[in-house]
């Protein structure tokens, strides 16, 4: 048979490409001399780092020492070693974060170093000898030995300095915090956190005690008139923008305000306005050098702060989480890294027992952290399947306190002391921003694009049991968060509309539409509803079985947050006003 195979074709001869080779031969040179450099930085700098004890330099030991050796704690100590233990641990993070960068940038260096001293040599048609070689098989074999040499020992420095940038730890020892450690030496006695009884007379979180939008007092004023001064106790500008709500113990009342570059915490006196304090939050060892993106709708400062008898707490868009007590000393502080939110991080906190709680839904991880409310120190974190921009709310049930947090798809329930997951009920959809309401033994949620949903808790052993009661789908809120009585639930809607549903049954009771819509969370006093419209208006009405307009009320700026009630007096914050209302008795003019 014969062969049909076609003959193999013959190499093709090399051309050469002097142009193309002179330019790779630069690359190789230059791309060389950088991994030379960048391998000898990162390795000098690694020794440096594995040296330094930052938060132990000689300047910062003897301020310690001083201020270990006074009497009493001098303010004129604390405050300098509070900045040069902040200034150290930044520069710490900084050369941290560098190291990695120059890590990254030394393989990038050596692949193009590699890829292009294979292009060089390619480019050139090797010489048959060198020029007055007697041995060219020796020169050739002496030049191939040498570059063999040369490219392990940049391999070795290459790989050493890698080692170097990726080996070196990213945190200092000790606990996350961004409080010096002489802070804490000088702090008082450790707090002691409230019971119920006491967190009831206050309004200590978003939508007052609980979270769930429902007074203790029912003495909130139903007149009063901007203009005039009318019943107006006082009122004063808040100095930085924030969607927050306010928070107020005794005669204390807190608001935040951010912007890309600042955080503030502000303590107002309850009684007349007087800004007591301010505190700009500092850079937090891990706290992210750029803002996050957020909406216009969320802000920097959209989480309500929680107040817990002598502990105030507040967190930000970037992750910042403080401790302040009354008199604004930092008790402690961390950040929980950037939240990976599209909106931008809106949960409000809120404290029970010794616990505070931080929903912190980002896409990347949701969770539930509980940390000790005195020192800061994490106590558990229970995983989440979906985020929400709702908030958390605690309800006391016949089985004990349980945590409620809704999310895109679930209401979830948790144990406050463990973190344990008691129940879960499918029944949520869309991006969630309003809050559970409780009542009747009852938790209720909506949300616009889905089902508002009654979900009612009965005890089987020692276990709850949730089963959905009904559903009503007709008029859904999208920011204001419903309220709950024992008898009936309302829902504002961002278009303007209330409606009353009758708690046992779903059934719409009645229907209200108003000009403008609701962000701010209606809230229950007594047997009223407030109200309050984006326009900065006021509705209060009948809470019952018929609707019944008591006043429409005007503050003559737009309203986002919702206001705190307490005996006799209705704190608001406007788009750029703190307001106090207090109505007066007659008998008192």
């Amino acid at each position: 048979m014969k062969n049909h195979a076609e003959p193999r074709e013959k190499a093709r001869p090399f051309i050469a490409h002097p142009a193309v080779g002179r330019f790779v031969a630069i690359l190789a040179t230059v791309s060389g001399v950088f991994c030379l450099i960048v391998s000898i930085l990162l390795i000098a700098n690694y020794l440096q780092i594995q040296a330094l004890d930052p938060l132990n330099q000689p300047e910062l030991l003897a301020l310690r020492q001083r201020l270990a050796e006074a009497p009493e704690a001098d303010p004129a100590l604390v405050e300098p070693i509070r900045v040069m233990d902040l200034l150290a641990r930044k520069a710490f993070f900084t050369s941290q974060a560098h190291l990695h960068m120059g890590g990254m940038l030394l393989l990038a260096g050596v692949i193009a170093f590699l890829i292009a001293l294979k292009l060089a040599a390619r480019c050139y048609p090797r010489p048959p000898a060198p020029v007055g070689s007697k041995d060219p098989d020796r020169y050739w074999n002496e030049r191939a030995r040498t570059k063999e040499i040369l490219a392990f020992a940049a391999v070795v420095l290459a790989v050493a300095a890698l080692i170097a940038a990726y080996l070196t730890p990213l945190d200092i020892p000790g606990p996350a915090r961004a409080e010096p450690s002489a802070v804490t030496e000088v702090e008082a006695a450790p707090a002691a956190f409230p019971d119920w009884e006491a967190i009831q007379r206050q309004w200590p979180s978003f939508r007052g005690p609980g979270g769930y939008g429902v007074a203790y007092f029912d003495t909130a004023p139903t007149e009063w008139d901007v203009a005039t001064g009318e019943n107006i106790r006082w009122r004063v500008e808040v100095p930085l923008v924030g969607f927050n709500s306010p928070v107020v113990w005794d005669n204390r009342l807190f608001l935040t305000g951010a912007t890309e570059s600042v955080r503030e915490v502000y303590c107002f006196d309850a009684d007349s306005g007087e800004l007591l304090w301010t505190r700009a939050v500092p850079a937090f060892p891990g706290a992210p050098e750029t803002p996050p993106k957020v909406s216009d709708d969320t802000g920097y400062a959209a989480p309500t702060m929680a107040v817990h008898g002598e502990r105030a707490y507040a967190i930000f868009g970037n992750g910042d989480l403080v401790s302040y007590d009354f008199e604004g000393e930092l008790r402690w502080g961390r950040n929980l890294g950037m939240p990976d939110n599209h909106y931008g991080h809106a949960s409000s906190l809120i404290a029970f027992g010794r616990h505070l709680f931080i929903q912190y839904d980002e896409k990347r991880a949701p969770r539930l952290i509980a940390v000790d409310a005195e020192t800061g120190e994490e106590a558990w974190v229970a995983q989440r399947k979906k985020i929400s921009w709702a908030s958390p709310a605690y309800i006391h049930t016949p089985l004990g306190v349980q945590v409620i947090l809704n999310s895109e798809r679930d209401v979830d329930a948790y144990d406050p002391e463990s973190g344990r997951l008691l129940w879960t009920v499918e029944c949520l959809d869309g991006e969630v921003a309003p809050s559970p309401a409780y009542g009747g033994n009852t938790v209720f949620v909506a949300n616009e694009y889905a089902m508002s949903t009654a979900i009612r808790l009965e005890a089987v052993g020692a276990e709850t049991k949730p089963a959905i009661a009904w559903e009503y789908d007709e008029l859904l809120p999208e920011v204001a968060s419903p309220v709950a009585s024992d008898r009936y639930v309302y829902i504002a809607t961002s278009l303007g509309d209330i409606a009353c549903l009758d708690l046992e049954t779903g059934k719409t009771v009645w229907e209200q539409e108003f000009d403008d819509g609701f962000y701010s969370s209606p809230v229950l006093v007594g047997d009223r509803l407030y109200a309050l419209d984006l326009e900065g208006v006021m509705h209060i009405f009948g809470a019952g079985a018929e609707y019944k307009l008591i006043g429409s009320l005007p503050f003559g700026e737009g309203g986002f947050a919702t206001p705190a009630y307490l005996d006799g007096r209705l704190y608001v914050r406007t788009q750029k006003s703190l307001l106090c209302i207090e109505q007066r008795d007659d008998s008192s003019t």
